[in-house]
């Protein structure tokens, strides 16, 4: 990738030969529409990245010629729905980012002539509805889509059944549109993040069986009885419940979970009798207990866990006694202890123990 702090016509010398295939980033300079016309001809430009630049829908009328262009970062322009039209000579387009662009739904419509592409960031197009989401519909090799902070709600998604990346973070998405999410038999990887969903939507996606990741933290409806709904999933891998309802009895729902080697329980009302259902996770790497109702106490069921490579023990109530438990966490590179009971002493001495764990600690 060439990066170019500034830009002008005498730029141009100081890229690679033609027929020497290159990407260009000239994300947050001052590049505006007039400055784009130096990139006419560049028929080995591949990838593009203009994020954060003044950069407008006049300027994009650039970038018509750039026939083996497959990367396009635009987030953070000014770009609208007639933006978009001026793309559609980009045959090779694999991957476009268009977050926080003022485009609507007339502008999903332009972009669904793009067949080859594979990933599209829409995070933040506030305009954009499900009747958008359905002009995308075509894009049969769609695979990662963002459609965080839209006005999304689940329904029509059922129509990109290629899709293996979803996001939704802070939509309007409901347990409804989750019902959608079934069809997608690809789908591994969904981001839930803030959303409106309840332990009825958790229902629907027990019928996502191919799920490896899942985020739903910052779901304040979601509880125990969500949580027994995912018990199904046997492919995830990693989970992340912060900030949601979950108790010990919960956590008793999800430790089937063999499969999962990423764990977030961040902010929950999980206790040390919780913790004695990990047990059975034996291949986690990570384990995050922030702010949680641990004690020394649950320090010997997390001891147990010899897979652990990264734990998190943050704002809970251990002190340096429960340390002694995680003497024998011999694959532990990262622990995080701040805002704890532990002294710089009990630090130290767990440190000798595990000299090839980075700790972080800050005394309350």
């Amino acid at each position: 990738m060439v990066r170019f702090d500034t830009w002008n016509e005498k730029s141009i010398a100081n890229l690679p030969d033609a027929g020497v295939p290159f990407g260009l980033s000239l994300a947050v300079t001052k590049v505006t529409d007039v400055g784009l016309k130096e990139l006419r001809g560049l028929t080995n430009l591949q990838v593009l990245d203009l994020a954060r630049t003044g950069v407008t829908d006049w300027g994009l009328k650039e970038l018509a010629g750039l026939e083996n262009l497959q990367y396009l970062e635009l987030d953070g322009t000014r770009v609208t729905d007639t933006g978009l039209k001026e793309l559609t000579g980009l045959k090779s387009l694999r991957s476009l980012n268009i977050s926080g662009a003022q485009v609507t739904d007339a502008g999903l419509k332009e972009l669904a002539r793009h067949k080859c592409l594979q990933r599209l960031n829409l995070y933040n197009c506030k305009q954009v509805t499900d009747a958008g989401v359905k002009e995308l519909a075509g894009l049969k090799n769609l695979q990662w889509l963002d459609l965080g902070h839209t006005k999304v709600t689940g329904a029509g998604l059922k129509e990109l059944a290629g899709l293996k990346s979803l996001h939704l973070i802070k939509s309007q998405v409901t347990d409804a549109g989750l019902k959608d999410l079934t069809q997608l038999k690809s789908l591994e990887t969904l981001f839930l993040i803030g959303t409106k969903v309840t332990d009825a939507g958790m229902k629907e996606l027990g019928g996502c069986k191919n799920l490896q990741t899942l985020v739903l933290s910052e779901n304040s409806r979601l509880t125990d009885f969500g949580m027994k709904e995912l018990a199904g999933l046997k492919s995830l891998k990693d989970l992340d419940v912060g900030n949601t309802e979950l108790t010990d009895a919960g956590l008793k729902e999800l430790a089937g979970l063999k499969a999962l080697q990423r764990l977030n329980l961040t902010e929950t009302d999980v206790t040390d009798a919780g913790l004695k259902e990990l047990a059975r996770l034996k291949g986690l790497t990570y384990l995050g207990l922030y702010g949680t109702q641990v004690t020394d106490a649950g320090l010997k069921d997390v001891g147990g866990l010899q897979s652990l490579q990264s734990l998190n023990l943050g704002g809970t109530r251990v002190t340096d006694a429960g340390l002694k438990q995680l003497g024998g966490l011999n694959s532990l590179q990262v622990l995080h202890l701040r805002n704890t009971n532990v002294t710089n002493g009990g630090v130290v001495e767990l440190g000798m123990a595990l000299p090839g764990c980075r700790i972080y600690h800050r005394v309350k």
